[in-house]
């Protein structure tokens, strides 16, 4: 009795290309820092927050796509599983936020240490009138450990695992392509 294997053979993640994206996307992201630090934009701003964000996602999307497309048109031949593009994207962005994360210790640490008083006061100036005062002091002493190495690895792990899946989850459902089984 013959079986018909209909799938597709599974090939390895294609490291270099994972680790290029995510480089590429630690670069963008430390660049967006760069500048708005030397334009002084003001990121603790509800439009500064959305304009974070809103490049967070892109540079995220962005580099997520190219590095399942790669895995998916070059490497596994036209085909790649949800499961596997997610995992490509989750681990593209989380290269990227770790780099990204890497800097902002640089920056806070060696480059301008009083970057945190100025964001503490910028925090305070844009939220502290509609925070509870426990809220706003509990939030106050999370500026105040921002400069900490441990507090540092673990917001870029934390930061980029939940940030890699959101990304991972849409872009995967978008690029994941599966062989037709003929029956």
């Amino acid at each position: 009795m013959d079986n018909l294997d209909t799938t597709v053979p599974t090939k390895q993640l294609d490291w270099n290309n994972i680790l290029r994206q995510g480089g590429f996307a630690g670069l963008a992201l430390t660049g967006f820092s760069i500048i708005s630090y030397l334009l002084n934009i003001n990121l603790m701003s509800f439009s500064g927050i959305a304009l974070l964000y809103g490049v967070m996602f892109t540079v995220g999307f962005i580099f997520a796509i190219i590095a399942i497309r790669y895995q998916r048109d070059k490497v596994d031949g036209g085909f790649i599983s949800y499961g596997k593009a997610l995992l490509i994207a989750l681990l593209t962005v989380f290269i990227g936020v770790f780099i990204s994360s890497i800097w902002n210790y640089v920056m806070v640490n060696f480059i301008d240490p009083e970057i945190l008083n100025v964001m503490k006061e910028e925090f305070i100036e844009t939220w502290g009138q509609s925070m509870p005062p426990d809220a706003l002091d509990q939030a106050l002493e999370g500026f105040d450990k921002a400069g900490d190495l441990f507090t540092t690895l673990k917001s870029a792990l934390t930061g980029g695992l939940i940030y890699g899946l959101i990304v991972g989850l849409i872009s995967a459902a978008f690029l994941k392509k599966q062989p037709e089984v003929k029956v």
